[in-house]
């Protein structure tokens, strides 16, 4: 059996990753299809290159 946590600040703390995610997609998409470099736009974004490539997999569901 798995016991997950339940709270306020936790339900809070996942609206806000899932946001973050999204505009981290948004602004990969924008940066990509201006033709921006993986290096430039992970530099840009504050994170490694495997993150920014992975944020245009991710479902926005």
């Amino acid at each position: 059996m798995q016991v997950r946590p339940q709270s306020a600040e936790l339900d809070a703390l996942a609206e806000t990753r899932l946001r973050y995610e999204a505009a981290l997609r948004d602004a990969v998409q924008a940066l990509r299809a201006d033709g921006t470099s993986w290096a430039d736009i992970a530099q840009a974004c504050h994170v490694h290159n495997a993150t920014a490539q992975a944020a245009l997999c991710q479902d926005p569901g």
